[in-house]
């Protein structure tokens, strides 16, 4: 008996162990870590914080830099690897700040929402000192022509100091990478850059090569005048539309030191010769460039043309080249290179008609480290649902290479399929696809025989005076008007709550606007019909969790939903719905696809949420 007790004992402490282990594993496979470029800054020098988490999150809510100015962000980058068999992946989301004001500043936590759980980062304090400008407000009106007591101008000219905007090239093809490139010139001693502003971009695509936050000047002569040159930003842009678009000017302002002709004020500045130099803030501001973009060339363009800018490799290859009917293989298609890569649409596919596909997982691999570069893989699971010999085929990839200025075409091989009987166990899924394949044919004949032989006709004797009908006829008009007064009283019960009333009508007001949203894509008017989306979403969703659409973020969205108990795929599928419309918003040139599907897709996603919220 003691026996049995020890051992029963072991057991639970085995699993006891077992789970705390898992436990661990768990949390800490959802942790998010935060990295700083550093952790002392100056106020209003730019440096780069990020936060990295090793799953994608549905949604997030950055923190609250109330304390900080942003210059850039946020960023999006993902990576995966696989190492040893073993695949691992990484979300990291960054932005480019500077501090406002002096001390000790805390950064709250980043929240994420991975795998339906909340997670979020710990704090971060940061410690700002003075900057470079502060050292010389009292001359910040150098730049003016202002001046001090006893002193002479601290003025500085647009030749000691200015900015400049370069491109790569001014012509271009649509589509095609231009690298933008900002420094700064000056014949003073630079000492820092603050209140930076830079252009939005409009009409391109754009990704920020990361700073390291260490500016190297450089000497370089300029009409015989020699400067020191930093170069503080750099970015790759990617044209979205034909015609002449214009990049508008940066603006920052430069703190310099320059000599003074002040006298000293003290024996110590006089000894050591510090009361001759100030700094000053200059504001400085770079010329607008204009950039002439070309469409792509008609003549020799591939059927199968994927919007590919640049070069590109490709390679396509399936998981299993025999299989039984009913199991699943994956079509997996990889594009890499250097180019416009994340802006390549999926590519199309020709498959036998008794292969069942699904929509894609996508996984994207990009750097911008000296231009945009990468891969792009996109993952078909594919169901063969009949035996048979099948070859997938017309998988060629084509891009145009804008050096070249000609389309480029990859072959792929064709790929075999040797589809071999099920073991019946899928033959309920296989009578579904066959059933959804194939039309059921009408047996029966349109036009139906003629009765033949004699009819047998009665006369109606009855009288209609006290009859049935009669007397229902009577009693009917006291019933409707016994009924309209319930359904007057219900209906004025019904109605009296207006947030219950939003809430039924939410869905109706929703496609009452997507029916606008239709309209822009008939038009092919893509900016419209995203804002137009998500107006119906952003409504539908205040009016179904009586939430005002200034107050609907992404956290409290998914607070409701969690409440409500909604599935995570459709948590899900509703922010990625929402992001792929943000995104085209805020980036118009950074979406493409097809408009029907996500008008679709939204109609289905808003019937799936009613459906969902009135079980719940």
């Amino acid at each position: 008996m003691s026996l049995m007790r020890n051992s029963l004992s072991n057991r639970i402490k085995t699993i006891a162990l077992a789970l705390f282990v898992f436990a661990c594993a768990f949390s800490f496979a959802q942790k998010i870590e935060v990295q700083v470029s550093s952790s002392r800054v100056q106020v209003g020098v730019p440096f780069q914080i990020a936060f990295t988490v090793n799953s994608t999150p549905s949604t997030y809510t950055p923190p609250d830099f109330k304390d900080f100015d942003i210059y850039s962000g946020p960023n999006q980058s993902q990576s995966m690897q696989y190492i040893n068999g073993n695949m691992s992946q990484s979300f990291s989301i960054s932005f480019l700040i500077a501090a406002k004001r002096e001390g000790k500043i805390t950064i709250g936590p980043m929240t994420m929402l991975v795998g339906g759980q909340n997670i979020k980062s710990a704090p971060l304090t940061i410690e700002a000192s003075k900057g470079a400008a502060s050292a010389g407000n009292r001359q910040q009106q150098g730049n003016t022509g202002g001046g001090d007591d006893g002193g002479v101008s601290t003025k500085v000219s647009g030749e000691d100091v200015f900015l400049r905007t370069t491109v790569s090239k001014t012509k271009c093809y649509l589509g095609e990478q231009v690298t933008v490139t900002q420094k700064v010139y000056s014949r003073l001693d630079l000492r820092g850059f603050q209140n930076v502003k830079f252009p939005s971009y409009n009409g391109f695509w754009s990704q920020t090569q990361e700073n390291t936050g260490n500016i190297q000047l450089q000497i370089e002569n300029v009409d015989g005048v020699n400067y020191y040159v930093g170069e503080f930003s750099r970015t790759y842009v990617f044209p979205q539309r034909t015609g002449q678009l214009t990049i508008d000017p940066t603006e920052l302002e430069c703190v310099v030191r320059k000599q003074s002709s002040k006298k000293p004020r003290n024996i110590f500045e006089q000894f050591f010769g510090t009361g001759g130099y100030e700094d000053v803030a200059v504001k400085v501001k770079s010329k607008p460039i204009v950039i002439n973009v070309q469409a792509l060339p008609e003549e020799n363009k591939p059927n199968g043309f994927l919007g590919g800018v640049g070069s590109f490799s490709y390679k396509a290859e399936a998981s299993k080249s025999n299989i039984k009917a009913n199991d699943a293989f994956n079509l997996k298609i990889t594009i890499s290179g250097k180019g416009n890569v994340k802006l390549i649409e999926p590519p199309k596919l020709n498959l036998p008609e008794s292969f069942e596909i699904y929509e894609p997982k996508i996984t994207e691999n990009i750097s911008n480290a000296g231009g945009v570069s990468g891969s792009k893989t996109y993952n078909y699971l594919i169901i063969p649902r009949e035996a048979g010999e099948f070859t997938i085929g017309g998988l060629d990839f084509s891009y145009f290479d804008a050096e070249k200025k000609k389309y480029v075409t990859i072959p792929s091989a064709e790929m075999k399929i040797t589809v071999t009987p099920g073991d019946g166990k899928g033959d309920a899924a296989a009578k579904v696809f066959d059933h959804l394949k194939h039309e059921v044919k009408e047996t029966e004949n349109d036009i139906r025989y003629i009765k033949k032989g004699d009819l047998l006709l009665a006369r109606n004797e009855s009288e209609f005076f006290n009859s049935t009908t009669h007397i229902l006829l009577m009693v009917l008009p006291l019933l409707l008007f016994a009924g309209g007064m319930s359904y007057r009283s219900y209906y004025l019960k019904r109605n009296s709550d207006v947030v219950a009333v939003k809430g039924r009508k939410a869905a109706a007001v929703a496609k009452k606007q997507l029916v606008n949203a239709e309209k822009q894509m008939k038009q092919n008017n893509k900016e419209l019909f995203y804002t137009e989306v998500i107006n119906a979403i952003n409504h539908y969703l205040g009016n179904k969790f009586n939430i005002a659409v200034a107050d609907l973020s992404k956290e409290n969205i998914g607070k409701e939903l969690n409440q409500r108990m909604i599935k995570p795929d459709l948590q899900n599928k509703l922010f990625d719905t929402i992001n792929v419309c943000e995104m085209a918003k805020y980036a118009p040139g950074a979406v493409s696809g097809d408009l029907q599907k996500v008008y679709n897709d939204t109609v289905e996603l808003i019937s799936e949420m009613e459906s969902e919220l009135k079980n719940a």
